[in-house]
């Protein structure tokens, strides 16, 4: 290992692997915490180098520490778990006595802010003079590996790697590109200097950048592991510069050199989708989804597959096929992977077909699943309550939502009417001041009894229909209807957001419950004249 002020990271890795390892041996940066002395208690060989800017050399001197037949490259934010700690010490006894293999791990890198990713790396390696890394960032081993001879297996074992962070990302990105560009300017102008050199722009999000950077790479590759994935990041950057015809082509090179790869076809389903071409976007990804999923040298999603499922998904009920949609998602469902967001696709698909008994129950597992907020699923959990009635567990929903999102139209909205249903009249009062103040009333308005606050519950609800929110409007309009239910202006709104929404039939319907509520007519007439071919 190599390391630098690593005293929080480095015992837990450590520990991971003290009772697997022979002997450790680590190389210090110039720590200037608590990381020797931590790293000493484990009773690991010490090197100190000074940090020029190598990533290699650094690494190159840990090797020379090193007196056992086989390594282990680790850093201080890696994991093993014990079943790959198992694996581990089940492998030492059947490393060739020859030297003459090296074995990729998978590395599974994985944070709370940045979607988790797989990839292999030749992590362990024989102890020879020749094997070397090369390369002051990005190092690697795999060159020195080919030069030798060295066959190089994968093998299912696991590393996780907790380093990657938004924040420490960028830091690092920037970092990164400053060494390359470095290397570049001292002549190092090889295809996978420039494929470095895009990766990092590609974090730094400077999509263009990375795109004039991977046609360098491309111009100068011959057989570079690389050469796949790199029509996944353009086709990403094109996307992300909403360049979607240069997309199409971009990605159709790519799978005609790959006809094979289930990542390419992805996201070809993904140019479609941006196109707003579903039909062709749900026989890409079911294409995709058919193709073994493939791991290398560069990092993928490790459920890529359950993500394909829930891409096709998501195109299949845009294309009005949501049978086939819910079908899929409950596929899907089979991998144990990414439930929550599953759970609350396959919700929302049985909500639109009427399945709701069976559309809450996913929304409730999707919530009891969720660990970060997500305010769709609470209103759309909060919705199909209402649906059925549940007035009080909807008010628990909205309140809940509230909590997270304090001034968000949909929720207070959906509060007013759960509060007026359950007779909560304090957080009646509440939301409906909150969306005056939004709408620009004035929120000291006398309210002497309940047809004065459904008076109220109206005119807030125009002025947001005037904003051009006519469901979160609708609710207002429920709620008054609600509080008085002679309350004829109430279905003169509902009139106004059906007919905002080109429903004539309910708009003749809520004018029919006005005036059988007391409406004055030319209210009606003059609602009724601007409806067509009537």
């Amino acid at each position: 290992m190599i390391v630098k002020n690593e005293e929080k990271n480095l015992g837990g890795i450590l520990s991971d692997i003290k009772e697997v390892a022979d002997e450790i041996c680590i190389v210090d940066t110039e720590s200037t915490d608590g990381t020797i002395p931590l790293a000493e208690s484990f009773g690991a060989k010490i090197g100190h180098f000074p940090w020029v800017d190598d990533f290699a050399a650094a690494r190159n001197h840990s090797i020379a520490l090193a007196s056992t037949d086989y390594l282990l490259w680790l850093d201080a934010d890696d994991r093993v778990d014990e079943r790959d700690r198992k694996a581990l010490a089940n492998l030492k006894p059947n490393l060739r006595r020859q030297k003459d293999r090296a074995y990729m791990l998978k590395i599974l890198s994985s944070s709370k802010d940045i979607p988790d990713t797989v990839c292999y790396q030749s992590r362990i390696i024989p102890n020879r003079d020749a094997v070397r890394f090369e390369g002051r960032i990005h190092e690697q081993i795999l060159p020195s590996l080919k030069r030798c001879a060295i066959k190089v297996e994968p093998i299912d074992i696991t590393i996780r790697h907790t380093g990657y962070h938004k924040g420490t990302q960028i830091e690092k990105a920037r970092r990164n590109l400053d060494i390359l560009m470095k290397e570049l300017h001292e002549g190092k102008d090889t295809a996978t200097q420039y494929f470095f050199i895009a990766m990092t722009c590609t974090a730094l999000e400077e999509y263009e950048h990375c795109l004039e950077y991977l046609a360098n790479a491309r111009q100068k590759h011959t057989n570079e592991d690389w050469y796949h994935f790199s029509y996944a990041i353009s086709t990403d950057c094109l996307l992300k510069l909403d360049r979607i015809e240069d997309a199409r082509k971009e990605i159709g090179q790519g799978i005609a050199i790959f006809k094979e790869s289930s990542l390419l076809h992805y996201y070809l389903g993904l140019v479609c989708m941006k196109a707003g071409q579903f039909t062709e976007a749900a026989a890409a990804f079911k294409k995709a989804a058919a193709m073994p999923q493939r791991i290398d040298a560069y990092p993928i999603s490790p459920d890529l597959g359950t993500t394909i499922l829930l891409q096709l998904g998501k195109a299949l009920e845009k294309s009005g096929r949501v049978s086939d949609a819910i079908n899929t998602y409950t596929r899907a469902l089979k991998s144990g992977t990414q439930q929550k967001t599953l759970h609350l696709a396959l919700g929302i698909a049985l909500a639109s077909i009427g399945d709701i008994d069976t559309a809450i129950a996913n929304l409730i597992e999707a919530k009891n699943l969720a660990t970060t907020t997500d305010i769709l699923l609470f209103l759309s959990l909060a919705k199909l309550l209402r649906d059925k009635k549940m007035y009080a567990q909807a008010h628990q929903i909205y309140l809940e939502a509230l909590t997270y999102e304090p001034h968000d139209i949909r929720t207070l909205t959906g509060l007013v009417l759960t509060s007026v249903a359950t007779n909560d009249m304090e957080h009646v009062t509440l939301s409906l001041e909150t969306l005056m103040y939004q709408s620009g009333m004035d929120p000291n308005r006398e309210v002497q009894n309940i047809e004065d606050l459904a008076y109220l519950c109206v005119d807030v609800g125009k002025s947001i229909l005037n904003r051009g929110n006519p469901s979160d409007a609708g609710k207002l309009a429920e709620a008054a209807w609600m509080l008085d239910n002679n309350c004829w202006i109430a279905q003169l709104l509902s009139a106004d957001i059906a007919y905002f929404e080109n429903n004539i039939q309910s708009t003749i319907s809520s004018l029919e419950m006005a005036l059988r509520a007391g409406a004055p007519s030319f209210e009606v007439e003059q609602r009724m004249s601007l409806i067509p071919n009537l």
